[in-house]
């Protein structure tokens, strides 16, 4: 009798080209920056298709309870290994390393400075989003954490609402305060770490965009942002670097973690703490963080998936 037909693995989600160390890693993405023929996108491109191995220290990791103290040690230590040693201090490490006061404000700003059509169609896709499910009328206070060069955030002020930026890297917070003040907008800053900034104030939304990831104790962070929000608010995660649950593979290859793209890696080595969720666990950790989350998966790009919370009411009353 004949066996029957193995079945066939299933096909990855993720292509990647794979490197075995963060030393091989760094030298392809320099060999690419190196390529003077290669547009901005396209580079950005090509850096996207490399990848750091699960180092073995991933099946250790998954093994464990994501919630805990022993995941989250050796998650810390998997991100200082790729640091080269170093341990992480925000004020000193989340800096992008060089002044922007030189930059054209209107032409030469993310996402502006990509030159690219397709990228930039991502970002408004994101906006789309986020304005979608701001969930506030106009007149109410917003609060964002890592606004970068502040371009949703000067939407909204736009829209009459009234804006609050919280960035540890003084040159963004300068670049958006130059921005509103050229535009007639009053949109406040704050130059500390996420959870800090405009002490004893609350707000009807709290957002990120492709920020919360820097947040090394974002459990702790999420429990905190409770306590910051006025009744009925929200908080709104967007264009974060969530991967579908249980993958053992890609750059996010077990529940929460450094993530081993190349882009990723090439930031750690900068400084930068840069983590990733896989969908299930982040979900979850919200609900046990105290909020009510809600999906709204974007059919395009992952830049606009988004992450809508509000705080789960107190079974104590």
């Amino acid at each position: 009798m004949q066996e029957p037909a193995a079945a066939a693995p299933a096909p990855r989600l993720f292509d990647y080209v794979e490197m075995d160390s963060v030393k091989e890693l760094l030298a392809h993405i320099a060999a690419l920056r190196a390529d003077k023929n290669l547009a901005p996108a396209d580079l950005h491109r090509a850096i996207s298709r490399l990848q750091l191995r699960p180092p073995p220290i991933a099946e250790r990791m998954r093994a464990l309870d994501p919630m805990s103290e022993e995941y989250a040690g050796l998650a810390m230590e998997l991100m200082r290994q790729l640091r080269g040693g170093r341990d992480y201090q925000p004020f000193r490490d989340e800096l992008i390393g060089h002044g922007m006061q030189d930059r054209d404000l209107w032409s030469g700003l993310s996402p502006y400075d990509f030159r690219d059509p397709l990228q930039m169609s991502e970002f408004c896709e994101a906006y789309a989003a986020m304005l979608r499910q701001v969930g506030a009328p106009s007149g109410a206070r917003v609060l964002e954490y890592g606004p970068g060069s502040g371009q949703f955030l000067l939407m909204l002020a736009r829209l009459g609402y009234q804006c609050h930026a919280v960035d540890v890297e003084a040159e963004y917070l300068w670049l958006i305060m130059r921005q509103a003040e050229i535009m007639g907008l009053d949109v406040k800053c704050e130059h500390t770490v996420f959870g800090e900034g405009f002490e004893g104030e609350r707000f009807d939304l709290i957002l990120f965009f492709e920020a919360f990831h820097h947040a090394p104790d974002f459990l702790e962070l999420l429990r905190k942002l409770r306590g910051r929000l006025n009744p009925g608010g929200r908080l709104m995660l967007c264009g974060e670097p969530i991967m579908p649950s249980g993958l053992d593979y890609g750059p996010v290859p077990y529940p929460w973690g450094p993530r081993l793209d190349a882009l990723s890696v090439a930031g750690i080595q900068l400084g930068w703490m840069e983590l990733g969720f896989q969908l299930e666990f982040l979900m979850q950790a919200m609900v046990q963080t105290g909020w009510a989350p809600t999906l709204f998966a974007h059919p395009t790009t992952g830049r606009a998936h988004l992450i809508v919370a509000s705080v789960m009411p107190d079974p104590a009353g």
